[in-house]
C-alpha cells in the first residue's frame, strides 16, 4: 500500500457512504490474494475464482452497515475458508446432516511450500497447521490469526506456541 493510498477502515467507510470507487479498490487490492488462498485451498484455479467471486459477492450485500473490526484480511480468512468448504462438499455432493459437519471437512493445503517446511507442516494437527500456515505461510499477525479463526488472541499464541514447540522435537 502507498504512502497516499487509503487504508482498509478508510475505504469501507467510504463503501458505506455509497462511493463504488472506495469498494472497487478494497477489491483490486485483496482480490489476489483471495484467489491464492483459495486456490491453496482448492488446487484449482477455476474454483478458486469461482471462490473469490462468491466471497466479494457476499462482501458487496453487506454494504451499507459493513463494519470492519479488524484487518481486511481477518475478515476475508474464513469467508474464504467457508466458500471453498462449499464447493468442495458440492464437488463430493455430500450434504450434511448437521452443521457440526463443517470442521469434519479436512482442507488440504495445495500449495507446495518450500522443503521442510511443508514436510513438517503435515505432522500438525489441522488447528496447529492452520495457525502455523496463517502465521507464516500467509504472513498473518497473531491478531489477524484470531480474528479469522474467531478465537482469543492468548490461543492463537498457544496454539503457535505449541506448534513450534512440536516441531522444535522434530527436527
Amino acid at each position: 500500500m502507498g504512502v497516499d493510498e487509503p487504508k482498509d477502515k478508510a475505504l469501507v467507510d467510504l463503501a458505506n457512504q455509497g462511493d463504488a470507487e472506495a469498494m472497487t479498490l478494497l477489491y483490486r487490492r485483496h482480490r489476489d490474494w483471495v484467489v491464492s488462498l483459495a486456490w491453496q485451498f482448492l488446487g484449482s484455479r477455476d474454483d478458486a475464482l469461482d471462490a473469490m467471486q462468491s466471497v466479494f459477492s457476499d462482501l458487496l450485500k453487506r454494504f451499507p452497515g459493513f463494519e470492519l473490526t479488524s484487518s481486511m484480511r481477518a475478515y476475508l480468512y474464513p469467508a474464504v475458508k467457508h466458500h471453498c468448504i462449499s464447493l468442495k462438499r458440492k464437488r463430493k455432493k455430500v450434504v450434511p446432516l448437521t452443521s457440526d459437519h463443517l470442521d469434519g471437512v479436512d482442507l488440504q493445503w495445495n500449495r507446495s511450500f518450500e522443503g521442510d517446511f511443508e514436510r513438517l507442516i503435515r505432522l500438525l494437527s489441522h488447528e496447529h497447521k492452520e495457525v502455523v500456515i496463517l502465521r507464516f505461510g500467509l504472513g498473518m499477525s497473531l491478531d489477524e490469526i484470531a480474528a479469522s479463526l474467531d478465537i482469543p488472541v492468548g490461543t492463537a499464541k498457544s496454539r503457535l506456541h505449541n506448534a513450534l514447540k512440536k516441531l522444535r522435537k522434530i527436527k
